[in-house]
């Protein structure tokens, strides 16, 4: 079984168990780095390769609920609109817009002109047809765009749509991934690439519509363990890897390859709200019991924040100074325990603790779950594969989840309302299945309203979450990306890969 070198580093308090030895495979992969020039043909400088760490869930902008459906869809579909880092909304497809008046008191009609380009086949109709589409599939995204009500082609690249709610919501709804547009199976000519080849598991490969300024092809390789990726990339074999942690002071790896942003994601704990026995106090419990900051500093080698509640620090910045809701302390998570509504029987059930099977999710998790057991709680991991962690979870299956959240568009409210509204459960983005009374009505004063300022909402729904704790709070790790020469070290394009 492959050993990540950064368990080494580890305080016994982490180690679940005996390390596991290098096995063979592992020495003939170091073995093969001695040797990754030999006979190597070059690569043309048109056609990239970039590392999924898993297989696409879909090609469907629809069904695209996981992270590497979204990275290869957004070069494939063109956007209606896209948020830029200070959560404005920018015309991408859409030449303009004008909101004008509706059919009826709360009927809205929103006229749109979109860009005509004779390489594209994306029509007025196209959009409309997409817009429909996405209304009436069934599934968790429905109820999200219940708001559309229907359209009407005006010309060729103009249209109207009509829609119910706030101007600002319909806007950043039509930003998402799911609403991007939908005009053919992915091997239709549409975006700037289309999809030349799928073999699953393995890699995707997109060739180009038109000249742009990645080349003509990319290939993306699914690489579940990133020291495979490693060895790809200095075989000249990958041109951009999501660089994990552990693998950052490789003596492979070159400083000056390596990209560090401030994360735009959050790792949490999803507690089931389903079950009654997990009640305020003993979410309060276990989020006192975490220590959080040693976590950071031994497994993630400083390269993270606590997060502020569901928030990155970089986004809560913006509108409080607010710190660590929960810092760890193991008496007030005692205390809080005690008052629980199942204590003290709750000490004797094993708790089902979920998680991804990865190597740096397998790490993290074993960390949280010795501080839950230190805790006096009976806990059990289970590794998963990822599609199955997130099939199940969205059937309310599991107690605790560790998950990952990376905002589709900037700002608190990309957080907000698809992890905690009431009509987002499961697969929706409400993976711990949450629900409060006050955040419903303040979701709903949100989604109505045409402002752009909705800070006051923002922190009450702030405060509502602080009190409530329906996951266990986490960090954002930073995230470190290796870069190869065939991309310039000033584009634009490394957020390519979140």
């Amino acid at each position: 079984m492959f050993y990540p070198r950064f368990l080494d580093s580890v305080s016994s308090q982490f180690q679940a168990g005996p390390k596991p030895t290098l096995t063979f495979s592992l020495a003939f992969l170091l073995l093969s780095l001695l040797f990754y020039g030999c006979g190597k043909a070059a690569r043309s400088p048109e056609k990239l390769v970039f590392s999924l760490p898993s297989d696409p869930i879909s090609l469907d902008p629809i069904r695209s609920t996981d992270l590497s459906s979204r990275i290869v869809l957004k070069y494939i579909y063109p956007r209606l609109f896209e948020i830029n880092g200070e959560g404005q909304v920018l015309p991408s497809l859409v030449r303009s817009y004008k909101l004008a008046e509706g059919p009826s008191s709360k009927i809205r009609r929103l006229i749109l002109e979109i860009h005509s380009d004779p390489k594209s086949n994306v029509s007025a109709q196209t959009v409309l047809d997409s817009l429909e589409r996405l209304k009436n599939t069934p599934g968790p995204r429905k109820s999200t765009y219940s708001f559309l009500k229907g359209g009407k082609v005006l010309s060729d690249f103009s249209l109207e749509i009509y829609f119910e709610g706030g101007l600002r919501e319909a806007l950043e709804k039509l930003s998402l991934p799911q609403a991007w547009i939908y005009c053919g199976p992915p091997e239709t000519a549409c975006g700037e690439f289309k999809l030349a080849e799928w073999k699953r598991n393995n890699y995707l490969r997109l060739v180009a519509n038109q000249s742009n300024d990645l080349g003509s092809e990319i290939l993306f390789r699914v690489l579940p363990q990133a020291s495979t990726g490693l060895y790809l990339y200095f075989k000249d074999e990958l041109d951009l890897m999501k660089l994990p942690v552990f693998l950052l002071k490789n003596s492979l790896v070159k400083e000056d390859h390596i990209s560090i942003r401030k994360g735009g994601g959050v790792q949490y704990v999803a507690i089931n709200s389903k079950d009654v026995c997990f009640d305020k106090n003993f979410r309060k419990a276990l989020n006192y019991s975490v220590d959080k900051r040693t976590i950071i500093q031994v497994l993630l080698e400083g390269k993270g924040e606590v997060s502020v509640g569901p928030f990155p620090k970089s986004i809560s910045n913006t509108w409080t100074s607010s710190e660590e809701i929960y810092p760890y302390d193991l008496s007030k998570a005692k205390d809080s325990l005690s008052k629980s509504i199942c204590y003290p029987k709750i000490l004797e059930r094993e708790l089902e603790f979920r998680m991804r099977g990865d190597e740096e999710n397998q790490a993290n998790g074993a960390a949280i779950v010795q501080n839950l057991k230190e805790l006096g709680l009976k806990i059990r991991i289970l590794p998963m594969e990822k599609a199955a962690l997130y099939k199940e979870n969205g059937e309310g299956k599991g107690d605790l989840t560790l998950l990952f959240w990376y905002a589709d568009l900037p700002g608190p409210f990309a957080f907000l309302d698809p992890l905690f509204a009431g009509d987002r459960f499961g697969n929706g983005g409400n993976r711990a299945f949450y629900s409060n009374p006050k955040m419903e009505k303040l979701f709903q004063e949100i989604r109505s309203t045409d402002k752009t300022d909705i800070n006051p909402q923002i922190k009450e729904a702030f405060s509502l979450l602080a009190e409530d704790a329906p996951w266990i709070f986490l960090w954002s790790p930073y995230e470190l990306y290796l870069i190869g020469d065939r991309l310039p070290k000033g584009s634009n394009r490394r957020s390519d890969l979140p």
